[in-house]
C-alpha cells in the first residue's frame, strides 16, 4: 500500500504540535504495517510525500521512512511556483497514493510570519489552517482514493 503523508511546513508547528504530528505519522505507518502483515501481504507500506523545502510533515514522513527502512516515493516540485511546481507535484502524490493522510494544525503559532487565511479554502472550514496538503487530498478523492485529515493543537 502506498501511503501519502502531507501537511504543513515546519513554521506552522509549535514543539507540541510537531510532536503530535510525528506521533500521528508513526501511528499511520505502524497501523499500515500491522494491517499488511495481518492480510498476508509481505510488502511494507511505501511512503509518498512531497519533500517540502520548508520542512514539516513531508520531511518528518521521510525521516520516519528512512529510520525504519521503508521505501519512499518523494515528488519534489520542479519549481517553487504553483502551476509548474507545486500543482504537478501534488497531482503525482495523489496519483501514487492509495490513501492520503493530511496533518494540519488547528491554529498558527504565536509569531508566525507567513501568509494567513480566514479559512482553509480547500476544505471550506475554519477548523484548521489552510494547507496545500488539503488540495492534494481532495485531488486523491477525485481520483477515487481515500483521504484522512488529522488536526493537531489549538482549541
Amino acid at each position: 500500500m502506498n501511503i501519502g503523508i502531507v501537511g504543513h511546513e515546519a513554521a506552522k508547528f509549535t514543539p507540541d504540535t510537531e510532536k503530535a504530528a510525528k506521533t500521528i505519522i508513526s501511528h499511520i505507518v505502524r497501523d499500515a504495517i500491522v494491517a499488511s502483515a495481518t492480510s498476508g501481504n509481505v510488502h511494507d507500506p511505501v511512503i509518498v510525500s512531497g519533500g517540502c523545502h520548508l520542512g514539516g510533515v513531508d520531511i518528518w514522513a521521510e525521516e520516519y521512512a528512512d529510520h525504519h527502512g521503508l521505501t519512499k516515493i518523494i515528488h519534489k516540485p520542479k519549481t517553487l511556483s504553483w502551476s509548474t511546481g507545486f500543482m504537478p507535484r501534488n497531482i503525482k502524490i495523489a496519483e501514487d497514493s492509495d490513501i492520503v493522510h493530511v496533518i494540519v494544525v488547528k491554529s498558527l503559532p504565536e509569531g508566525f510570519r507567513g501568509m494567513r487565511f480566514d479559512e482553509c479554502y480547500h476544505c471550506h472550514t475554519k477548523t484548521h489552517v489552510k494547507s496545500g496538503g488539503c488540495w492534494t487530498a481532495k485531488k486523491a478523492q477525485r481520483l477515487g482514493k481515500y483521504a484522512v485529515w488529522h488536526e493537531v493543537g489549538g482549541p
